[in-house]
C-alpha cells in the first residue's frame, strides 16, 4: 500500500511551483491582469490519480466488513426532530453499537444506521400513526389503525 502522506506529493509540489510562478508574474505587472494556466498533468500525476481511483474501486468491491450498500446508493433527506427525540436516538445508537460489536461489527457507517432505522420505521407504520395520534391526545383503536396501515401498505407494495 502506498504511503498515505506521500500519495499526493507530486501534485503538492506542482501546486507550489504554480503558486510561485503566479506570485512572480503578479509582482512584475501592476496594471495587467495575469491569468495563469495550470501546468499540463505529468505522467506521475496521471498515474497517481488513476492509482487512487483504482484503490477506491477495489475498496468498495472488497470491503465485506462495510455497509451492504455504497454511499452512491444513498440520498440526503432531512428530518425535523425535537431535542429529546434526537437524544433518545443518540443513546439508542450506542446500544446498537454495543449489540453489533458482540457479532464482530464494532463500527458501522452513519448511513447504515440511518437506513436501518428508517427500514424499521417503514415496517411499523401503524405504530407511527398511533404515536402521532397519542401526541395529539387522541385515543385510537389500535386494531383499526393497524388494519388500515397494513391494507394500504400492501396495496402500495403491488
Amino acid at each position: 500500500m502506498p504511503d498515505e502522506d506521500d500519495r499526493f506529493g507530486d501534485v503538492a509540489e506542482q501546486l507550489k511551483q504554480t503558486e510561485k510562478r503566479d506570485d512572480e508574474e503578479n509582482e512584475g505587472s501592476d496594471s495587467e491582469e495575469v491569468t495563469a494556466t495550470p501546468p499540463e498533468p505529468t505522467e506521475d500525476v496521471e498515474q497517481t490519480t488513476a492509482s487512487t481511483q483504482n484503490q477506491r474501486e477495489q475498496e468498495e468491491e472488497v470491503d465485506s466488513d462495510g455497509p451492504p450498500f455504497s454511499f452512491n446508493e444513498t440520498n440526503m433527506h432531512g428530518f425535523y426532530v425535537r431535542d429529546e427525540t434526537w437524544n433518545r436516538i443518540t443513546r439508542m445508537r450506542s446500544s446498537v453499537t454495543a449489540a453489533c460489536s458482540m457479532f464482530d461489527v464494532p463500527d458501522f457507517e452513519g448511513r447504515e444506521f440511518q437506513d436501518a432505522c428508517l427500514q424499521v420505521v417503514a415496517d411499523y407504520g401503524d405504530q407511527v400513526a398511533l404515536q402521532i395520534l397519542r401526541e395529539r391526545g387522541i385515543e385510537a383503536d389500535e386494531q383499526r389503525v393497524q388494519e388500515v396501515v397494513e391494507m394500504l401498505s400492501a396495496k402500495s407494495d403491488q
